[in-house]
């Protein structure tokens, strides 16, 4: 065969100086054009953004409820994420928040790494990595958890064109809101401020509940309410008025008609726990909770909380109140209600009136508002005052755990109208039958056909 020649089947082409450079040039010209493309992409790609969500229930894309929320504000959105350098977190949260971009593209979002701005993670209250703190108007708000329904509800708070009262009754002994001593609720009300709640205070002996009150707390009372007082607090909650009872170890005499209108029983002692040793702590009536009943308050919750001597609560039969468990006790033998002395060795003996846990140490109640009462009728009692306290608020998650609580009572959280969507398309179910198919189209078939795709190559190219 000559130099320069080549065979294909039965076709015959010369290949002159010529032609190599002309294929040469095409060759240039394609690899340069290639990288154009390329290029091109890539600039058009930088700003130019499209996402398509094909999934059955669009679980990558914000809810109707979220783009509503974020359209209505007018203001610039800024995001600030407190993750280090290398953490793969990062990539998580810019997943999240592209999806409010998309909405409004003003939203900016911001890494800082905590290990290097250090004055600004104590500036913000920065406790963990991974929070992110999300500004609007002048107003923020800190958040521990990342999920759609976290940052929307803060929006929702944030957003906010109107400040609701909450009403602190005082004039019994009641802890002040403005003291800096431990058992004060000086910092929690400085948290609520920035919520974008105004807090009063209210004493039932000389004052009447204004009507555009949201929520009524009754914190820890050390000396007892005047039956007047009590028949007040019973006639604003059977009208739909918004309550939040907190008790501590002060007396309950006074207030047990309200609890039974509640359908709530008082016990008497307090909760002591075994496993509060493993946390470093000695008295065993300091409860650490890291776990928590499915309900609203607790639903993103994922911090431990410290509830310092808590009582137990109970329910009455034949209530009209719904009752849903916030927080409970850990069982026997770790954890009971005890009514003896806590001096010495602690064994539980129901002889004397201990009770075995899990006990519950807050409730959520609900009740259908009446006719002509416009209040959310929902009320949270909590047989612990301390958790909110100076003292211990900066425990763990006991400042969400309070502030959830007060947006639950007054229904402040978008996720009452905003729920991520459940993916239906994400779990695939077969039958025995279907899986034994399906490992033996895996394991035989497969292989078969390419087997016999390569044997039918091989004895094509031997017979030419």
């Amino acid at each position: 065969m000559p130099t320069g020649w080549n065979t294909e089947g039965d076709t015959v082409v010369e290949m002159t100086r010529r032609s190599r450079r002309w294929l040469r040039i095409q060759g240039v010209f394609f690899a340069l054009l290639l990288f154009a493309a390329v290029g091109l992409g890539t600039w058009l790609s930088s700003r130019i953004q499209l996402s398509f969500d094909w999934t059955d229930v669009g679980r990558n894309s914000l809810t109707r409820a979220s783009r509503k929320i974020v359209r209505s504000l007018p203001h610039r959105i800024e995001i600030l994420a407190f993750v280090r350098s290398e953490d793969p977190l990062r990539s998580a949260i810019r997943h999240l928040v592209n999806r409010y971009r998309r909405v409004d593209p003003k939203i900016t979002l911001r890494f800082i790494n905590p290990d290097i701005h250090l004055a600004e993670v104590r500036k913000l209250g920065i406790e963990a990595d991974g929070e992110l703190v999300i500004r609007y108007a002048g107003r923020s708000e800190n958040l521990t958890t990342l999920s759609q329904t976290s940052i929307t509800d803060a929006l929702f708070r944030l957003g906010r064109s109107q400040r609701l009262w909450v009403r602190f009754v005082t004039g019994s002994g009641e802890p002040s809101i403005s003291g800096a001593s431990p058992g004060a609720f000086d910092a929690f009300a400085k948290a609520l401020g920035r919520e974008g709640f105004k807090l009063k205070t209210l004493d039932l002996a000389t004052q009447v509940i204004p009507p555009k009150t949201a929520l009524l707390v009754l914190a820890n009372p050390t000396a007892h309410l005047l039956p007047s007082e009590v028949q007040t607090l019973i006639h604003y909650v059977q009208t739909g008025g918004a309550l939040l009872w907190l008790m501590g170890p002060g007396p309950r005499e006074g207030l047990r008609p309200l609890a039974r209108t509640l359908g709530i029983r008082l016990y008497k002692g307090v909760i002591v726990d075994a496993t509060s040793r493993l946390f470093g702590i000695s008295n065993p009536a300091w409860l650490v909770l890291t776990a928590y009943p499915a309900n609203p308050v607790t639903a993103n919750l994922k911090a431990e909380t410290l509830f310092p001597d808590a009582g137990a609560l109970g329910i009455r039969p034949h209530s009209h109140w719904i009752h849903e468990t916030l927080v409970r006790s850990r069982p026997l033998p770790v954890s009971w209600l005890a009514t003896g002395s806590l001096r010495g060795t602690l064994l539980f003996n129901p002889k004397i009136g201990d009770r075995a846990g899990p006990l519950p140490i807050g409730m959520l109640l609900t009740h259908p508002t009446r006719p002509g009462h416009s209040g959310s009728g929902r009320v949270a009692v909590v047989a612990d005052a301390d958790f909110l306290a100076n003292a211990f608020l900066n425990e763990g998650g006991n400042q969400a755990l309070g502030l959830n609580l007060f947006n639950w009572l007054t229904q402040q959280t978008a996720d009452l109208r905003l729920h991520e969507p459940t993916s239906q398309d994400r779990t695939l179910t077969l039958t025995s039958f279907e899986e034994a198919l399906l490992g033996l189209g895996f394991l035989l078939l497969i292989p078969a056909v390419l087997f016999g795709f390569g044997l039918w190559t091989w004895i094509r190219r031997r017979r030419r």
